[in-house]
C-alpha cells in the first residue's frame, strides 16, 4: 500500500491496541488499511527494525495469509493506493526497505530457503 504519511510503498501494519493479540492486530490492521476481511492469517516471523525518526528499535510480529480470490482493495486516508509486488522483483526507491526485506525473507522461509540475505 502507498502510505499517505510516509509517502512510500509498504506492507499494511500498525500498533497493537490494549488487550489485543498480535494476530488480532494483524487482522484488524489489514482490514482497516486495505479493506481485506479475513481471519485466516498465521504467524510468519518476528522482525527487528531500527527506526531513524524517532530513533528507536521495534519488534514486529509478521503474519501472512493466502487469499483464494483477488481482493477488492479500498483506498482510505492512510492507504492512498495499492499495487502487487513480487518479493523476488527489484525494490524501487519509493518502497520501504525494511518492508521489502521482511517480505523477501518470509517468502524465502516459506519456500525453505532462509539461509541469509537476498542475492
Amino acid at each position: 500500500m502507498f502510505d499517505s504519511w510516509r509517502k512510500q510503498w509498504e506492507l499494511p501494519g500498525g500498533t497493537r491496541e490494549p488487550g489485543e493479540t498480535p494476530r488480532r492486530t494483524a487482522v484488524r490492521e489489514l482490514r482497516e488499511e486495505t479493506g481485506i476481511h479475513t481471519d485466516d492469517l498465521g504467524f510468519a516471523a518476528v522482525a527487528a527494525v531500527g527506526l531513524v525518526r524517532p530513533n528507536r528499535r521495534e519488534l514486529l510480529a509478521v503474519h501472512r495469509g493466502c487469499l483464494r480470490f483477488p481482493p477488492r482493495l479500498t483506498a482510505n486516508d492512510g492507504a492512498l493506493a495499492f499495487r502487487w509486488w513480487r518479493p523476488a522483483a527489484d525494490v524501487d526507491e519509493d518502497m520501504s526497505p525494511p518492508d521489502a526485506e521482511i517480505a523477501m525473507r518470509v517468502l524465502r522461509a516459506r519456500s525453505g530457503d532462509d539461509a541469509g540475505p537476498p542475492t
